[in-house]
């Protein structure tokens, strides 16, 4: 009896290693991609909200928007751009 709550036992051990391993690198997986969208979109909407103020403030319509918007792109993928970098 003892020796098959032992086995049992050692089943049970090496099925939660083998979960923790997976689940952790599908965690892992799920943050990088978060932290990539955040990086990308982040830079993007500030750049569409400044250049919406601006273009507010000294009654000018598109021309702010659309150099901030640019600015935001540009800045999201060098974001990315970094990051990427980095896991290297």
């Amino acid at each position: 009896m003892k020796k098959n709550i032992s086995r049992l036992n050692e089943k049970i051990e090496r099925f939660e290693t083998k979960y923790r391993s997976k689940n952790k690198n599908k965690s892992s997986n799920i943050n990088i991609g978060l932290k990539f969208s955040l990086e990308l979109i982040s830079p993007i909407i500030m750049g569409i909200l400044i250049g919406i103020g601006c273009d507010k403030f000294f009654s000018t319509k598109p021309i702010f928007f659309l150099i901030f918007l640019l600015l935001g792109i540009i800045a999201g993928f060098w974001n990315i751009f970094k990051s990427v970098n980095r896991l290297k």
